[in-house]
């Protein structure tokens, strides 16, 4: 049987607020990386060329970023909206209700008798 972990009044409070806020995101929350890039970029009346002089991150990077041709690093992402004068706020949107997630593992687990996941072959409650 896994260990349970133990867990603060704060950080569960911190994710109920999590999951409540993300339940229904805003459209705005669910645009691709690269339109926010663009954007701000834009807003700040800055080219492609002045932003990369400005981080040290070629500018044909922050092309494809863009455009969302490649999956940057979050160091990378870092610089950029450094670079843009903004924070960059990382959130994990949940699929699922943490309790709904649970119930599944736990009806899988009764239904089959143990606690390996089929889609991946692992160990579901390490």
């Amino acid at each position: 049987m896994p260990r349970l972990v133990r867990v603060t009044l704060p950080q569960h409070q911190a994710l109920n607020e999590l999951v409540v806020l993300l339940k229904d995101p805003p459209k705005a929350l669910t645009y691709p990386l690269g339109t926010y890039l663009r954007a701000l970029r834009a807003r700040m009346r800055m080219s492609q060329e002045q932003l990369s002089v400005r981080c040290g991150i070629d500018q044909a990077e922050i092309s494809r970023i863009e455009r969302g041709r490649i999956d940057p690093r979050l160091e990378t992402l870092r610089t950029l909206f450094d670079g843009l004068f903004c924070d960059l706020l990382i959130l994990p949107r949940p699929r699922k209700r943490p309790t709904d997630a649970l119930g599944e593992i736990e009806a899988y687990r009764r239904y089959y008798g143990h606690e390996r996941c089929p889609w991946k072959g692992q160990n579901i409650l390490k």
